[in-house]
């Protein structure tokens, strides 16, 4: 059920003018995070006035950044309450087990969990982050690999 609300609020937010590129969806228990960053105050308020409008949302998180063109991007600070927020709204990341440090715009994963998929999903969470540069997964995988489970990072 998340994955299609957040399905269905990145697609409405892609059919919106201008602005949508910079704009992050996470859902989990039908609660929407919008993150990332528009140029105006304008831009924000629609952004949430649609979310809101999709069938299913029960609330919207905003944690959009306006950003007036010119003006320098977000803090390492900033980044990492912003990726350690959404890592402990997605269900495919056990509460409590990865965590995120960014230096240098560089995001950097931490943290044990029990299946490679559960790496993969907190990678999957941040790897788009507005500002970031590059990832380091240093997610430890503390149980066998499964069928199930990706085999890359």
């Amino acid at each position: 059920m998340d994955r299609d609300l957040q399905a269905g609020v990145a697609e409405l937010l892609e059919r919106m003018a201008g602005h949508t590129a910079h704009v992050g969806v996470a859902v989990r228990g039908g609660m929407v995070m919008l993150f990332g960053e528009v140029g105006s105050t304008a831009e924000r308020l629609q952004t949430r006035q649609a979310a809101m409008g999709v069938l299913g949302v029960r609330g919207v998180a905003d944690e959009i950044v306006v950003r007036e063109p010119g003006t320098p991007g977000a803090s390492d600070a900033d980044l990492t309450k912003l990726a350690n927020r959404l890592l402990a709204m997605d269900a495919a990341v056990p509460t409590g087990t990865v965590r995120a440090g960014v230096r240098g715009c560089v995001l950097t994963l931490s943290g044990a969990v029990a299946v490679t998929g559960q790496r993969d999903a907190a990678a999957r969470v941040v790897r788009n982050l507005p500002g970031i540069v590059g990832l380091c997964n240093d997610i430890r995988v503390a149980g066998p690999a499964t069928d199930g489970d990706s085999l890359s990072s």
